[in-house]
């Protein structure tokens, strides 16, 4: 790694840091605000005293629940899920083939936050204790989905209102139809709010760098950051749900009116507490004495995975939001998994990348090497100029171009290849933050897993701080190392001394980055010794 390429990544990481700050403080919510056409407070709205009572009236104890009321349960080759009568809302969503630790081997559970509320309640904003109706449902009480599709069907009512949901779970799908239906069985005009609420806290565990939280589609994703009190957003609406690192719990609204296409809705997003956070969607609704009106959904609880999400709705794709380097980090997670078709080994397909990325940049880096020798070897002269024009800057400048030209090197030659080979950088780092292929996908020998930092452990041996011995992250460092020695430099010998203490620094911000990028700077920088090697033998020719 040459010197400009190590500061070059150093400022980068800054920058990005300050814009991902200034963003989320500054942008992100007057761009809110802009859009939604009305912000207010949670405190001034009509609905706070009725989220208020449903808060407090909706979590019935554990042990009543198993006392009085149903539950259901179905099955199928991805998940198990169990539904219970009051509300007829899940009470348990686990994914089967995903589990929350690799030694404990539970699965993961998409109902995160039963002591606060069961996904999704559903109700009317002047009347929120239909949420916890009683509904009735099928007999029999467990199902294994071994068909294509199956249909649930739970109803319930009160004096004036009916309701039915039909839930239609598929046989390999994380998507689920829901069909709700309101049957008016009063004599006065119904006019009011429907609502459907989802809380949850974060599925897994995943990267503090990483968004968890609600989001909503419109034209494009909006990751919804909440500090205090309710967001709020009216306008048309793809999709909204929660998210967090590798999984999503997404409501997609299929009709609301008939004939009435991407319609104009309402939702709040709101902070309940410490990594708990809610979403409302709420659609008018107007049904005339004796009369019904039908709504229908589509529910994606399941993984963050591209191929899952477009099955039924290819627009939920773009809930895998890679941030600023998106239009890279896709593609290389696309490689990526070509590669590990024939691989079986993620590892290894970042290994292949890292080569062939190097292939291509060989001519740019090629020539940037040969410029830097070149500034190395015409360096006395450049010195000698700066001490005779020292006091002349505009003389210094133009003898400087003089000699570039005489010499046939262009000072600026070698940021192109930083330029280009930076983004590919941190795309690589978003794509091992994120993907959820690579989530406890292992390597060799003690890398266990690609998305979390690599430790060898030694019997009983332990580190403060570290646990086990970072051995890849210390390889890496050597490399740097070595290559920084082999890259020609036109600093004085204290600075190129100060310069070599780089290595020591990356390392130790490396310590903690997930063992995929590890393995990709490693490979990268026994690549770029192979290079500086071969251009140095051609430069003695």
């Amino acid at each position: 790694m040459d010197t400009r390429t190590m500061w070059a990544i150093i400022l980068s990481v800054a920058v990005i840091i300050v814009f991902h700050y200034l963003y989320t403080e500054y942008f992100f919510s007057s761009h809110l605000q802009n859009a939604s056409q009305n912000v207010t407070n949670l405190s001034e709205t009509k609905g706070f005293e009725e989220k208020k009572a449903i808060s407090e009236t909706t979590f019935i104890k554990k042990d009543k629940e198993d006392q009085i009321f149903k539950s259901w349960v179905l099955e199928n080759d991805k998940y198990k899920v169990e539904l219970v009568s009051v509300g007829a809302r899940f009470k348990s969503f686990q994914l089967k083939n995903y589990v929350k630790d690799k030694k404990e081997k539970n699965p993961i559970e998409l109902v995160s936050t039963s002591s606060e509320s069961l996904p999704l309640e559903i109700y009317l904003a002047k009347n929120p204790s239909l949420a916890i109706l009683n509904f009735s449902g099928p007999q029999e009480s467990n199902f294994i989905l071994k068909e294509e599709t199956k249909t649930l069907t739970f109803s319930s009512e009160t004096p004036e209102i009916r309701i039915d949901k039909a839930y239609t779970f598929k046989k390999d799908s994380y998507f689920i139809d829901l069909s709700l239906k309101i049957y008016n069985l009063s004599s006065q005009t119904l006019e009011d709010h429907l609502l459907i609420r989802g809380v949850f806290a974060p599925f897994s565990e995943g990267s503090k760098y990483v968004f968890k939280g609600p989001f909503y589609y419109t034209d494009h994703l909006n990751e919804v950051e909440i500090k205090d009190g309710l967001k709020e957003y009216i306008g048309p609406l793809k999709y909204l749900g929660y998210q967090d690192v590798y999984f999503t719990l997404t409501l997609i609204p299929e009709k609301v009116e008939t004939g009435i296409e991407n319609a104009t809705y309402r939702a709040t997003f709101r902070k309940i507490k410490e990594d708990i956070q809610e979403f409302i969607l709420w659609i008018p609704v107007k049904i005339e004495p004796q009369q019904s009106k039908e709504f229908t959904f589509k529910i994606y609880a399941g993984p963050k995975k591209t191929e899952e999400m477009e099955k039924e709705y290819p627009l939920l794709s773009k809930a895998l939001y890679f941030g600023f380097f998106d239009i890279v980090a896709k593609p290389l997670l696309w490689t990526l998994k070509v590669f590990n078709k024939y691989t079986n080994n993620y590892g290894w397909s970042i290994i292949i990348i890292t080569i062939l990325l190097r292939f291509l940049f060989f001519p740019l880096n090629h020539l940037s090497y040969r410029s830097m020798k070149k500034l190395q070897e015409i360096q006395p002269i450049v010195q000698k100029l700066k001490e005779k024009y020292k006091n002349d800057p505009q003389t210094l400048n133009k003898e400087l171009m003089n000699v570039y030209k005489t010499y046939k090197v262009n000072p600026f030659s070698g940021c192109l290849p930083i330029i280009i080979q930076i983004p590919v950088f941190f795309a690589f780092y978003k794509v091992l933050l994120m993907a959820i292929e690579l989530r406890h996908a292992p390597f060799i020998l003690w890398i266990n897993d690609l998305s979390a930092p690599e430790r060898l452990y030694l019997g009983n041996l332990v580190i403060p701080y570290l646990g086990g011995i970072p051995v890849l992250t210390i390889f890496m460092g050597l490399s740097m190392f070595i290559q920084q020695k082999l890259t020609p430099t036109t600093l004085d010998p204290i600075q190129n001394k100060i310069l070599l203490l780089m290595p020591l620094f990356l390392t130790v911000l490396f310590i903690n980055f997930p063992s995929g990028l590890v393995l990709y700077w490693f490979a990268n920088n026994i690549l770029s010794i192979i290079q500086q090697l071969i251009t140095l033998k051609l430069s003695k020719k």
